[in-house]
């Protein structure tokens, strides 16, 4: 398997045509017909269906296609990483964040990057926490920014800073404006979002441990649209303070939660082999050392 043969696979899947995918890599319609071929013959398995504006991926397509674009990425890095000094800090930086964690620290971090690395060609992905964490295992991602990611052995997560969890409402629980013991926060209608998201896990494990269930009324993975319904009074919820610094958003009361007190951390995680390459590398210590500063209390 050829890193050109990846690349034309690449295209192909991007243009649905091995026509026009021909024409934008300047070589013969069969030469790629033949590539794809040879393929297929090791993957054992079929890449492309015909049909008669051109062609679809197939599921193994589909699967080899992701892979296919992390492969390229990984191969790009390395060729920035063996170019002389001068040119170290030029090439791809991609990098992914919730949308939460983007809105509250895009604006702060990227004209420094784009000031300290004005060569490189920096993107920044955002999405739920699950996808992003997938890019980066894929190579399609050179960090991510989430809260609390699972352990792996192709994972390295570097923690930033923790921060406690609060309680956010259209109005204080309780007498005391400040803070809310856990149980209250429990027996309380809340807006969380689905399945195995990092801060629902931590309430829910926290209650159990207090013998309490959590009183779930709605499930709501948007950030913002949740925040738009606690202000409506339909509920209340539980976020970082982080969120909160986004001075667009709905005035909401901030009660951090304690009896006991739970927290979150904000981390990075990069492949597991990731190479060395020095513009990831530098970018990778800016963003923790600039995070670090903004959350610092």
């Amino acid at each position: 398997m050829e890193i050109t043969q990846i690349r034309h696979f690449v295209r192909i899947a991007e243009t649905g045509s091995y026509i026009k995918a021909a024409d934008l890599l300047d070589i013969g319609q069969s030469t790629l017909s033949r590539q794809v071929r040879a393929l297929e013959v090791e993957l054992r398995a079929s890449l492309f269906y015909r049909h008669g504006r051109g062609v679809l991926l197939t599921e193994a397509g589909k699967k080899f296609l992701e892979y296919a674009r992390g492969v390229l990425h990984l191969m790009d890095a390395a060729a920035i990483a063996v170019r002389d000094s001068e040119s170290a800090f030029s090439g791809q930086l991609a990098i992914g964040m919730t949308p939460s964690i983007g809105r509250a620290c895009i604006a702060a971090l990227l004209p420094r990057l784009v000031e300290l690395y004005p060569r490189a060609s920096i993107s920044v992905v955002e999405g739920l926490s699950g996808a992003l964490y997938d890019a980066v295992l894929l190579g399609q991602l050179d960090f991510a920014l989430l809260y609390n990611p699972a352990a792996s052995p192709n994972i390295r997560i570097t923690p930033i800073v923790s921060e406690p969890l609060y309680l956010i409402g259209a109005a204080p629980v309780g007498e005391d404006a400040q803070q809310v013991g856990l149980a209250e926060v429990a027996a309380l209608p809340l807006i969380l979002p689905h399945g195995n998201h990092s801060i629902r896990v931590a309430i829910e494990s926290a209650a159990a441990r207090l013998g309490l269930g959590v009183n779930l009324r709605l499930q709501v993975d948007s950030t913002y649209s949740t925040m738009e319904l606690v202000a409506q009074g339909m509920g209340y919820s539980i976020m970082p303070r982080l969120v909160g610094r986004d001075a667009t958003l709905p005035a909401l009361s901030w009660q951090r939660i304690e009896r006991p007190g739970l927290e979150t951390t904000l981390c990075m995680v990069m492949p597991g082999q990731q190479p060395n390459n020095p513009l990831v590398l530098a970018a990778a210590e800016e963003v923790r050392n600039s995070l670090t500063d903004l959350l610092a209390p």
